[in-house]
């Protein structure tokens, strides 16, 4: 194979690929005793998925901070999360030159069971830089460009494979009962390539809706947005946001 690896190829049986693309499942009760599926796939995609990230680092780093004006996402950097809490700290000390009637505030938003249910298809529309359907109600049509970091399309078939079959997970209830669980949306949480995918996936609409409103500034840190900006903006921006989120 010329030191290639098999799961960087998506070099597979089809009748094993969904196995393989699968994992074991486990539901984590959260605070608000709601649930979180954790996905744990094999420890030789994990390994795959560990080297491609840092081969694509430098590239996608480069991509997020320079597409808007207004936004930037700090997945791919090694210190993403304390620079993403610097960056709008700093911008939030902006508060005194803003009148009380419509002040500057944070706003913070966290996607729920982000990874999980992420689209697959937008998530190929992105990777392929080209819509295959409508998306942001209408803002991007079918056929028009998508950014995407070109160090993503390396691992095409790495993408392919894991994302592109219904995968199969095995799930243990808390009876001891096994469950095969068919799965064809979203990724694995457990996968480090997933999160940089989900970032890149998500970048783009999050970009486009900040470009219509000029007056906010965000950063984000995988699925994690913080907004600062004046109130009225910001209260505009948020409903522009879950109209189609």
């Amino acid at each position: 194979m010329d030191g290639e690896d098999v799961n960087t190829l998506g070099d597979f049986l089809a009748e094993h690929l969904d196995e393989i693309a699968g994992g074991r499942m486990f539901a984590l009760e959260k605070a608000n005793n709601s649930l979180r599926p954790i996905i744990i796939g094999s420890l030789w995609r994990r390994c795959t998925a560990r080297l491609g990230v840092a081969e694509v680092r430098s590239n996608v780093a480069t991509f997020f901070m320079s597409q808007y004006t207004n936004f930037i996402q700090f997945c791919g950097e090694s210190d993403g999360a304390t620079r993403y809490t610097q960056v709008t700290q700093l911008l939030a000390a902006a508060w005194v030159q803003h009148p009380d009637e419509n002040p500057l505030v944070e706003i913070q938003l966290d996607i729920v069971n982000a990874y999980s249910s992420a689209d697959r298809q937008a998530q190929f529309d992105v990777l392929a830089g080209r819509a295959s359907k409508s998306y942001d109600n209408g803002h991007v049509h079918m056929g028009d460009d998508i950014p995407c970091p070109a160090s993503l399309r390396n691992y095409w078939s790495y993408f392919e494979s894991m994302q592109g079959t219904a995968s199969t997970l095995h799930f243990s209830d808390y009876q001891g009962q096994a469950h095969k669980i068919a799965c064809s949306k979203g990724g694995q949480q457990g996968d480090a390539f997933e999160t940089v995918r989900f970032a890149v996936t998500t970048f783009p609409s999050f970009g486009r809706v900040f470009a219509r409103h000029a007056a906010c500034t965000g950063a984000s840190i995988y699925d994690d947005v913080l907004i600062v900006t004046p109130l009225a903006e910001g209260l505009a921006l948020t409903a522009d946001l879950c109209s189609y989120c």
